[in-house]
């Protein structure tokens, strides 16, 4: 068996292929239809039989309800795609999982090989929860290992197995069927570095096919056919799938010919029964009308990244393309025209991301197997166990392979042989057990190197491990983190996220980092429980304008006595190279550890259909945020920022309300409204920044007031302890307003409106008055009844002198109040469990 994970897998949203090092050079393997790449299609018959690939893609021109395709796109989210023939849902990961299962049966048909160990791509710009639901779908198709690889780095070592390309910069250029990723890399002494990178999970080649239908062949058929009427069961839904298969091959068509025919004769029928037969003339002109705006947007992605690398375009060496869209002549044309570096096409665009993870994985070593133990020994006197280490990719010739013999054998001597007779060791001694040797290695190859062993009388012995694997070529360094992953924390004015792993973080990482519990966790109260929230993206000021990853819960049930407010909580973090995280909570408190299924990634997916019915509530919140801005805006906002805010968020209620009727049945529609959601929140976010509101620059009278009012309310009310935090923040403060530094200004303000609000939650009258505050609008909540209930046990409370109970009800009514901007940041606040330390 292998020592290395040997194959590699491009697992596409349009197409996928697996590959492998073989004599020299990577061999992608075809499949029975004797193509190198296999369509990411799945045909469920009645019969319960899963068909994948061409055939699959085919069946939806006649059975598309039974076809999955684009599944790619759902990876991450609870989603399920029903077959209604066999009476199945499949999740997203469960049909990936069909499509690598057919390519593993590919090699085995082949070779006779079973795969058990491949390494897989994922596009750069997937969060945590599409990469976990990647490496499940792996788990499922029988891989034992599966490191996951970032597409753009798979793409530059497929380009970078040839001669000439070392000390060079690169922009990989990425355009899937769904996903775009744009990389810009070093190959400077013999290094693959990836030195900045943008991407979209929601825009590939699918996108052009859904143009093509919607601008093109749906109106042609309009004009002669009934096919008004819209939504489930119409016949214009059941048209889309057909069609944008269509679509599909006419794109591909028009990107080598001048003009194609589409012909619509087998593609159904329309709201009055008729077949719908009609001949579509589409020119490439037509084409690039509409895939103008799309070119536009990758090459504004692509000169972003450049500017991320503080790179122009002259200074590249060369843009790689990869995926089949980059075909496109008007593409290459605008990317060669915008960037202004020459266009490399030389490498198949549909495979060089499957050679790449071909390349990588040929000297990647597997897992180690369990160490060898005495009793083993004893039982095979004949083996001799080796600990050996050595760079598994080097970008010189020759190479250092170091060892040590780890079972007890006198005499013993070690021999390395390359397979192919280029380089031998001779027979080595060990020096206490330990040797050493300088190894050949074959140009722009892989060498494989045998281990033997011999005792003192000659005497050939069983070598442990038995072969060793070097590639020469390119060295990939660590793959970078692609967002910044943060804890939510609690501040006053609501949550905020504290980032622990940055933005281009080499990975693997780990940290520890110290919180404090925002309130007591108790034994047998569940409303107790410390809710801790990991986010990925940019955006610290507001949580949600970024990708969820997970809640971990600090459960009332795992704790054997109360952990106090403020309680230290250690947080330990640690993301593998393949972007799978784990999560493990050290509380001094009660001196232990929890770390047992703290963080399961698939129990944290979201369910498309309910972020769909979410939406319009979502855009009416915006819309109340933008005018309170124009209400409370005091200056440093203009009237056409605002203006063009409006467009947006009138924009967004409209796409939001189309996703709400949609129930989420269109996953992309989805998606997409809420990828426009989170822009809008940043935009209004970015603008409210503006306003005076206390934040906008060093010393503004707001602030100094909030400062005034947190060391009042302090010195009244808080302890001894906290007069010293508050005074010592003071002095802090001081000193970053004297250098002028905004950004540490900013954050004393809010660790002392932590501090604030801490001194005063700690006070049953605080909470008093938060009731009252709260009881002339229990009429205008979510739940009328409810809240006057609320209300009602809070009084009772107040009545017995009950605090706990206060608390309980004021959190539980503010959790029933019409979420405007205000009040969505105070519940989030409240449902926060840690601040910082």
């Amino acid at each position: 068996m292998s020592e290395s994970v040997e194959y590699g897998i491009d697992l596409g949203t349009t197409n996928s292929c697996i590959a492998r090092w073989e004599e020299g050079g990577v061999r992608v393997f075809q499949n029975n239809d004797q193509m190198n790449v296999t369509p990411s299609a799945i045909h469920v018959l009645k019969s319960g039989r899963m068909i994948v690939g061409r055939r699959a893609c085919s069946a939806v021109l006649t059975d598309a309800d039974n076809v999955a395709v684009e599944f790619k796109r759902l990876m991450g989210q609870k989603s399920s795609k029903r077959f209604p023939a066999a009476q199945r849902e499949l999740s997203p990961e469960q049909l990936s999982s069909e499509v690598l299962k057919a390519l593993k049966e590919d090699v085995r048909r082949q070779t006779g090989a079973d795969v058990v160990s491949a390494v897989v791509t994922v596009p750069a710009a997937f969060g945590a929860l599409q990469c976990e639901a990647t490496a499940r779908a792996a788990a499922l198709a029988g891989l034992t290992e599966a490191p996951l690889l970032q597409e753009p780095i798979a793409a530059a070592l497929g380009y970078g197995v040839r001669p000439g390309s070392a000390n060079q910069k690169w922009l990989v250029f990425d355009l899937g069927g769904g996903t775009l990723d744009v990389a810009v890399v070093s190959t400077r002494d013999g290094r693959l570095n990836v030195l900045e990178h943008r991407g979209d999970n929601l825009l590939g080649g699918k996108d052009i096919d859904r143009a093509i239908v919607e601008r093109i062949l749906i109106p042609a058929i309009a004009g002669t056919h009934a096919i008004g009427r819209e939504g489930p069961g119409s016949a214009r839904a059941a048209l889309l799938p057909r069609l944008r298969l269509k679509a599909e091959e006419a794109k591909i068509d028009l990107s080598r010919d001048e003009s194609v025919v589409v012909s619509l004769f087998d593609v159904g029928t329309d709201d009055e029964g008729a077949p719908i037969e009609i001949d579509v003339s589409i020119t490439r002109s037509e084409l690039e009308k509409l895939v103008a705006p799309l070119a536009e947007k990758c090459s504004a992605l692509a000169l972003e990244a450049l500017t991320g690398a503080r790179l122009r375009g002259p200074d590249l060496d060369r843009i790689l393309l990869v995926g089949g869209p980059t075909q496109m002549p008007l593409l290459r044309a605008m990317l060669e025209q915008r960037i202004g570096a020459p266009i490399d096409f030389s490498a198949d665009p549909m495979t060089v991301v499957g050679r790449g993870a071909a390349v990588y994985a040929s000297a990647l070593e597997r897992k180690p197997r369990a160490t060898v133990t005495a009793e083993d020994v004893a039982a095979s006197p004949d083996r001799v166990s080796l600990k050996v280490a050595y760079e598994p990719v080097s970008a010189e010739l020759e190479c250092v392979i170091a060892g040590r013999v780890t079972t007890t054998h006198e005499q013993v001597e070690i021999k390395l042989e390359e397979g192919g007779g280029l380089w031998s060791s001779g027979w080595v001694k060990p020096d206490s057990g330990i040797f050493e040797v300088t190894a050949s290695l074959k140009p722009g190859d892989v060498s494989t190197f045998w281990v033997y062993a011999r005792d003192a009388s000659g005497r050939l012995l069983e070598a442990d491990p038995a072969e060793l694997k070097i590639r020469h070529g390119l060295v990939p360094s660590a793959p970078p983190l692609p967002h910044t992953l943060s804890v939510e924390v609690l501040a006053p004015e609501g949550a905020r996220l504290d980032p622990v792993f940055a933005r281009n973080t080499p990975l693997p990482a780990e940290k520890r980092i110290k919180y404090r519990a925002t309130h007591a966790l108790v034994p047998n109260k569940p409303e107790s429980d410390l809710a801790i929230k990991l986010w990925e993206g940019e955006y610290l000021e507001d949580p949600e304008a970024n990708d969820w990853v997970g809640k971990i819960t600090l459960s009332h049930e795992a704790v054997p006595r109360s952990v106090p407010e403020g309680a230290e909580i250690e947080l330990n973090l640690r993301i593998s190279a393949s972007r799978l995280i784990s999560v493990d909570a050290f509380v001094p408190h009660l001196n232990k550890t929890f770390s047992d299924q703290l963080y399961v990634p698939q129990r944290d997916e979201r369910d498309l259909g309910t972020a769909a019915r979410a939406a319009s509530e979502e855009a009416d919140v915006l819309g109340r945020r933008l005018e309170h801005l124009e209400r409370s805006a005091r200056g440093g906002v203009g009237k056409q920022e605002v203006d063009g805010l409006k467009r947006d968020v009138d924009g967004l209620k409209a796409a939001g309300e189309q996703a709400a009727a949609g129930d989420g049945a269109d996953p992309d529609a989805t998606q997409r409204f809420m990828q426009q959601s989170k822009s809008v929140r940043i935009k209004l976010g970015e603008l409210e920044r503006k306003t005076a509101d206390g934040r906008a620059s060093v010393g503004s009278p707001a602030r100094l007031q909030r400062v005034e009012q947190a060391e009042k309310a302090t010195k009244q009310f808080g302890s001894p302890l906290e007069k010293q935090e508050m005074a010592a923040l003071l002095r802090e403060l001081g000193r970053a307003s004297d250098k002028g530094d905004e950004r540490t200004v900013q954050r004393i303000c809010e660790d002392i409106d932590g501090l604030w609000f801490r001194v005063l939650a700690k006070h049953d009258w605080f909470w008093r008055d938060m009731l009252e505050s709260m009881s002339g609008s229990a009429a205008s909540s979510t739940n009328p009844a409810e809240a006057e209930r609320l209300i009602a046990a809070g009084r009772s409370a107040i009545a017995k002198g009950d605090g706990d109970a206060l608390r309980d009800a004021v959190k539980a009514l503010k959790k029933l109040q019409h979420k405007d901007s205000g009040e969505q940041l105070a519940e989030r606040a409240l449902d926060t469990g840690l601040r910082r330390y």
